[in-house]
């Protein structure tokens, strides 16, 4: 058996990337057809589009057996997926991806640096533990019907139907709102993303000029959601008396949103250590279907704290 490498993913290895992360989730999760994990849903692409010097790619004579990626979001760095080819599982392919994936973290100065994974995998776990990674408290991947006669509350506007000055601008809000949220988080990557690769729509509720809050929203094939629902990828809203309601009109901006599109799920997910985020989610009908544990480097709650209201899929 030949040597194992790791090396930046290309875009030539995106299909094979894609292949290897649905059998590697899909039979994890027990699927009878693994491949058909997230339908026509992609993670590969979106997270090489979005920050393609956080893809890597590991391989043995020539072919391609295993890939990772980090998330850029300014001042915080989100790790993962990191997926292997079955036949490879349990011969170090992802201990010697982590290290090339924490070591560019560590060299790009991200300020925190966070995952998230399952917490019934106890591998996993003393996987990320070894390199730093303490667990936190669990999140919590909700979902809720979506009522198809909803619409955008009146303080709502989609980036797409911004001229291009007022883009700038939105942008520059939803940086101010992340901002508040943990110094120096920025989803302007995230946000330029979406727009680029059509894979939905960045929503922002607005008063008084000022962006209060926004939701990252994929929508469509190829997206991370795919065609059936809509994922909120990332969301907040400014922290302060106001951010309840606030945040109640963000919901019900992506509900809107989700109606437009003809859909009939929205999924989005926060971490349990926002307890009044989770409280406000669960008033509004969404139902956790799935949970799972963010790991921190260094240890520790990130903004994962009361008074924080965040929506974020770190999967």
């Amino acid at each position: 058996m030949g040597d194992l490498r790791v090396r930046q993913l290309r875009e030539s290895d995106l299909a094979d990337a894609d292949r290897i992360n649905r059998l590697a989730f899909g039979t994890f999760f027990g699927l009878e057809d693994p491949m058909k994990f997230r339908g026509d849903g992609d993670v590969v692409r979106g997270r090489y589009a979005a920050n393609p010097a956080g893809a890597f790619a590991a391989e043995r004579d020539g072919r391609l057996i295993g890939c990772g990626f980090v998330m850029d979001w300014g001042s915080v760095g989100i790790l993962g997926p990191v997926t292997v080819d079955v036949a490879h599982w349990g011969r170090g392919v992802a201990r010697a991806l982590m290290a090339d994936m924490v070591a560019y973290m560590d060299r790009r100065g991200f300020a925190l640096q966070g995952l998230f994974t399952h917490p019934q995998s106890p591998s996993h776990i003393r996987l990320y533990e070894s390199f730093g990674f303490g667990m936190q408290a669990i999140t919590g991947v909700m979902d809720r019907q979506v009522d198809p006669q909803a619409g955008l509350p009146e303080e709502g506007r989609l980036l797409s139907t911004l001229a291009l000055a007022e883009r700038e601008r939105a942008l520059a809000g939803c940086r101010d709102v992340a901002d508040a949220v943990f110094p120096g988080l920025d989803l302007s990557g995230e946000i330029l993303s979406i727009a680029a690769c059509g894979f939905g729509d960045t929503l922002l509720i607005e008063a008084g000029g000022t962006v209060r809050g926004f939701a990252c929203c994929h929508q469509g094939a190829m997206s991370e959601a795919g065609s059936a629902q809509v994922l909120v990828k990332f969301a907040a809203v400014l922290p302060g008396a106001a951010a309840a309601d606030d945040f109640a009109r963000l919901l019900a901006g992506a509900e809107g949103f989700a109606a437009g599109r003809g859909v009939r799920r929205l999924v989005a997910g926060t971490n349990t250590g926002r307890a009044g985020c989770y409280r406000a989610m669960q008033s509004a009908g969404f139902r956790t279907w799935m949970n799972g544990v963010a790991m921190m480097r260094p240890s520790g709650p990130g903004y994962n704290r009361a008074g924080v209201f965040a929506i974020d899929d770190w999967r």
